[in-house]
């Protein structure tokens, strides 16, 4: 299952704050420990404030503990926490659109080039501190006015990190984020092509608009992005169906289908039988 954050407004909980039309932050309270796959639609600030919380990347895993500053460019992620006996996870989560960044920094380019612009953690200072402990109340304590508070608390917490010590870090962090050029289809494809995501949501990855997306992607790959993805996931699922034990609804879920009778549906027709016909077929050959 993909975890999307934020949610939409009419799909929070009380572990949300948010007015009508926007989503601000979330606080995650975890009494054991966990691993899911996680797609951040908005970039993300997130404060661990108990336990520990780690990153999966495809080389290298990321530990962020409390007293570190973590930031998270919007994408998908595999997340996971380390909770120690006797105690609970926390942490909140502050959402940051791409229009509040951009306003929050200069035009001029940083001379600092990040060695990973996905995420940039660093210790917090004093004052961001304070700032945390004073935004943890807002959980037990809803303020009115929630529509006009929020957003000058996130751009305090802004102006706090780009004034601090890692503020040239922060910026360059920013800039890449909110930078304006698309990027590489291919790429996008690479890193999220099994996952659940729908076309307007691989178009937000690419930095470009649905019908820009779709645009460039015919002209690519000669087809819609809908049938090209499908005929690509169904490939897959054709491959661990032969060479796998695994069963039809994970293998759904393995190649991007959180659907597993639209999976069985469309997967028979384009080979010709079900799933589990197409396993038959290889017990009995």
């Amino acid at each position: 299952m993909l975890y999307r954050f934020p949610p939409s407004p009419s799909a929070i909980d009380d572990s949300f704050l948010a007015s009508t039309t926007e989503v601000f932050a979330k606080l995650k309270q975890e009494s054991s420990a966990g691993k899911r796959t996680v797609m951040l639609t908005e970039h993300t600030l997130i404060f661990v404030l108990r336990g520990v919380k780690l990153l999966h990347f495809a080389h290298e895993t990321v530990r962020v503990s409390p007293g570190e500053v973590f930031l998270l460019r919007k994408g998908i992620y595999v997340m996971a926490e380390y909770i120690e006996e006797g105690l609970d996870y926390e942490a909140m989560m502050l959402f940051l659109p791409g229009a509040l960044l951009r306003k929050m920094i200069s035009q001029g380019r940083s001379s600092i080039t990040l060695p990973d612009d996905r995420c940039l953690i660093f210790p917090a200072t004093a004052m961001v501190n304070v700032f945390k402990e004073g935004f943890r109340q807002y959980f037990s304590q809803r303020p009115l006015h929630m529509e006009t508070l929020m957003p000058l608390k996130q751009q305090e917490i802004l102006w706090l990190l780009l004034s601090g010590p890692q503020g040239r870090m922060v910026q360059a962090f920013i800039q890449s984020a909110v930078r304006a050029e698309p990027t590489d289809i291919d790429h996008v494809l690479r890193e999220y092509l099994l996952q659940p995501v729908s076309i307007a949501e691989l178009a937000a990855l690419a930095n470009c608009s649905l019908a820009k997306f779709k645009r460039d992607f015919q002209q690519r790959y000669k087809c819609a992005p809908r049938q090209w993805i499908n005929q690509q996931r169904l490939q897959h699922a054709r491959m661990l169906l032969q060479n796998t034990s695994k069963q039809v609804a994970e293998i759904a879920m393995d190649c991007g289908f959180e659907s597993t009778s639209y999976f069985i549906r469309i997967y028979k027709t384009c080979y010709g039988h079900t799933p589990a016909q197409e396993r038959a077929k290889i017990t009995i050959d």
